[in-house]
């Protein structure tokens, strides 16, 4: 039982790491977009990371084949869950300030809780239904401040709604990624995952993707793609994933808060950006969105008497 729980704590202190670099991802997207653009930069940084990518689907020691019908089931997965917030996210984070765009990765709990809503794998409790409303509320109070006149950073209604629907992508990753995870090992589900993402987001941005020049991709960039490829989006969605496996999607989407916090305060240190007064309200709002949702007791489905419960792990 000692073990479990030192196992268990070495989970929460592994999903406060992945935010951290979650965090500081976005200021490194920031110096990146500066001499690419956003869909080339991000495209740079996966095609680092897709080699590792397809050596984990399909080549990794240890792999259980799958099935035809998981495999292509992971991949749809990975195209409207991961696919989604890859070629979303990046232009997202161009058109808002870092420390906007940071609060708004906050809505990716509320996408679980809508998604569980939705898909019947929970109740609806006065909580949940509150916490969307107050989050919603707060998205609503951003938009109208990133419009007003004096606002000076960089923010369109187009930036917005990219870094909303992107997390709503991710919380499909979350929420739908984990019964396969307990058919096969996290490692390989998670690679075949982020290879559809990456195939994806090239049909996409294929044009912009065959401007570039490599041999004059200043050396600042490939400094950030490696981090940003190779830590932020590989090796956090990996651990991210393992986590998902053992302590569940609703646990682990409590984490998705973290990010929003280390943004704002890193954007201020590093890039001076600061929200201002109706954005700051519009922030407390959103996160006290999402900390109602995860204060929440989620309702068990009615079962027979006698009947166990099942367990959250199992």
């Amino acid at each position: 039982m000692d073990k479990e729980r030192r196992f268990g704590g070495w989970i929460h202190v592994m999903l406060f790491l992945i935010t951290v670099s979650w965090g500081f991802n976005n200021i490194v997207l920031k110096i990146g977009f500066q001499y690419l653009t956003a869909p080339q930069f991000n495209g740079v940084r996966m095609l680092l990371a897709f080699p590792f990518m397809l050596y984990f689907a399909f080549w990794m020691p240890g792999r259980i084949p799958f099935t035809k019908r998981d495999f292509w089931g992971v991949v749809a997965i990975g195209f409207m869950g991961l696919g989604l917030f890859q070629v979303l996210f990046p232009i997202g984070i161009d058109e808002t300030s870092a420390s906007l765009g940071g609060i708004l990765m906050a809505s990716m709990p509320i996408h679980v809780v809508i998604l569980s809503l939705i898909f019947r794998l929970e109740r609806p409790g006065l909580k949940s239904i509150g916490g969307v409303l107050l989050t919603i509320g707060g998205l609503i109070l951003i938009t109208l401040a990133s419009h007003q006149p004096e606002v000076t950073t960089q923010t369109t209604l187009r930036g917005i709604v990219f870094i909303i629907v992107a997390e709503f992508g991710y919380a499909i990753n979350t929420t739908f990624l984990r019964p396969y995870m307990k058919r096969y090992p996290p490692l390989q589900v998670t690679g075949l995952a982020m290879t559809a993402s990456v195939c994806i987001y090239l049909v996409v941005y294929f044009p912009d993707m065959r401007g570039i020049v490599p041999s004059e991709v200043h050396p600042i960039v490939w400094l950030c793609t490696i981090y940003s490829g190779l830590i932020a989006f590989l090796l956090a969605n990996i651990l991210w994933n393992y986590a998902v496996k053992y302590i569940g999607s609703t646990k682990v989407s409590v984490y998705g808060n973290m990010p929003p916090v280390i943004v704002v305060i890193l954007s201020a240190i590093l890039l001076h950006d600061v929200l201002d007064l109706m954005q700051m309200v519009g922030a407390v709002i959103i996160l006290a969105g999402v900390v109602v949702v995860q204060l929440r007791k989620t309702a068990s489905p009615k079962r027979p008497r006698g009947q166990r419960v099942p367990d959250e792990n199992s």
